[in-house]
């Protein structure tokens, strides 16, 4: 493995990656909340409801296409040093491959959903897919301590492509451009990756293969996929009935409601990418630590909810006004049902690295897959009549029952919680913590 570079320590180390991949994180958000709404209001509700719906169909299929092996891939890299390069290249070539019939799995189910103009736009999109093998790249580097080389090129590629964006507003480009430019960051990503590895001597290992490392990588990213893949279907399926049950226009709606109000439930993996290795070693040498530290962090996570409930209730339509018109007026109920959804939502990303943590992985899928059906359900009913506001409550519930009352009832999670139901009362100790939260951290 790389020596840090520099002269850094570890914790140094640490320290820099973390503050990059904020950086990276934040600069996303920005560029996302800017250039995506100006995106959002010049398209209009319909043409925006198209494109929203084809980015969802993206979502999946990249998801897919990635195998879950990111995470295994960062841990093996770590502890394979001698053969790291046929392991990287491994799977480079196996998502490569693998994203190709994504790619054409995508274009069939954006043909049948949405029909030859979602086909046009998403064949645009999926193109892309095979070029996610540039993610074992990443790894490598990941698993090599050089995160920051993966926020750095994630703040690069993103500024290019936005701004890509920005050209293709000003000239009033068509979908198919907007499309473009959307996969632009992957593009360029990719491209900067696999030139900087053929610089950097890896082109031999970047054609590497072996049998026996793809069935080790798959035996253990397989379960991860599973266990993920309920979970974004969840997250995913509102947007796709919308454009089923009420078309295009009310779709548009949903999307651009949820690009502001992920903006809040980005704090959940922000939080748990800071959080998760000190909970980890909390959790092996101090179970009366590792609790506490559950506690404060479900406590932080419930007052960022209320936050949510708060602004938009008092601000949602303001800002729906200012950021996209009155074409999106609906959008300010979407975004205040969100905002309720936001509490179980949040403690539901803590609760699954939990269960990582303590091994009860299988509880994740569980839940996630009735939290699907229980949504598909209810969009089924509401979503006829109440369009986007009717799958945003459908969210809601769904969010409520898997994510914060499936603690209190399975018996298997009741220790979890009782640190949810603590959490709800943060605004009343949280503040008498918040001083030592440095030492209960450590």
């Amino acid at each position: 493995m790389a020596e840090p570079c520099g002269g850094l320590g570890s914790g140094d180390m640490i320290l820099r990656n973390l503050s990059w991949l904020t950086v990276s994180q934040i600069v996303r958000l920005v560029t996302g909340l800017i250039v995506g709404t100006w995106l959002t209001r010049a398209l209009g509700p319909e043409k925006n409801g198209l494109l929203g719906t084809a980015l969802v169909i993206s979502s999946l299929m990249g998801f897919a296409a990635e195998l879950g092996l990111r995470q295994v891939l960062i841990k093996e890299l770590s502890v394979r040093e001698l053969d790291g390069g046929l392991v990287m290249g491994t799977a480079a070539r196996l998502m490569f491959f693998w994203g190709l019939v994504c790619s054409f799995v995508a274009c069939g189910v954006a043909w049948w959903w949405g029909g030859m103009e979602m086909l046009i736009v998403g064949s645009i999109l999926y193109a892309s897919l095979p070029l996610n093998a540039y993610l074992a790249v990443l790894s490598r580097w990941d698993a090599e301590q050089q995160a920051q080389r993966t926020a750095r090129l994630g703040i690069l590629a993103n500024t290019l492509a936005a701004l890509a964006r920005v050209v293709c507003i000003l000239a009033g480009a068509d979908l198919r451009w907007a499309a473009f430019t959307i996969v632009l960051e992957v593009v360029i990503s990719a491209g900067v990756a696999f030139a900087w590895s053929i610089n950097k001597g890896w082109s031999s290992d970047l054609w590497s293969w072996d049998r026996q490392v793809v069935r080790s990588l798959l035996r253990e990213s397989l379960p991860l996929f599973m266990a993920h893949s309920g979970t974004l279907l969840l997250l995913r399926a509102d947007q796709m009935m919308i454009y089923q049950l009420r078309g295009a226009a009310e779709a548009g709606v949903y999307a651009a409601a949820t690009r502001l109000s992920e903006i809040v439930y980005a704090a959940g993996p922000l939080m748990i990418m800071t959080f998760l290795p000190i909970l980890s070693r909390s959790f092996q040498s101090d179970p009366g630590k590792y609790k506490k530290q559950c506690a404060w962090l479900f406590g932080a996570l419930s007052l960022v909810a209320y936050g949510s409930v708060v602004f938009w209730w008092l601000a949602g339509g303001w800002v729906v006004q200012l950021l996209y018109g009155e074409a999106y007026h609906e959008a300010a109920m979407v975004l205040l049902v969100h905002g309720l959804a936001t509490l179980p939502f949040l403690h539901g990303e803590l609760r699954s690295a939990v269960l990582v943590i303590e091994k009860k992985t299988l509880w994740s899928v569980r839940c996630a897959v009735a939290g699907l059906v229980i949504n598909v359900l209810l969009n089924l009913w509401l979503v006829p009549h109440h369009g986007a506001v009717g799958a945003a409550w459908a969210t809601a519930i769904a969010y409520t029952l898997v994510w914060f009352l499936s603690s209190l009832i399975l018996p298997a999670l009741r220790s979890i919680g009782a640190q949810q139901l603590a959490g709800l009362a943060a605004p009343g100790w949280i503040w008498r913590d918040l001083r030592h939260w440095r030492t209960l951290m450590s």
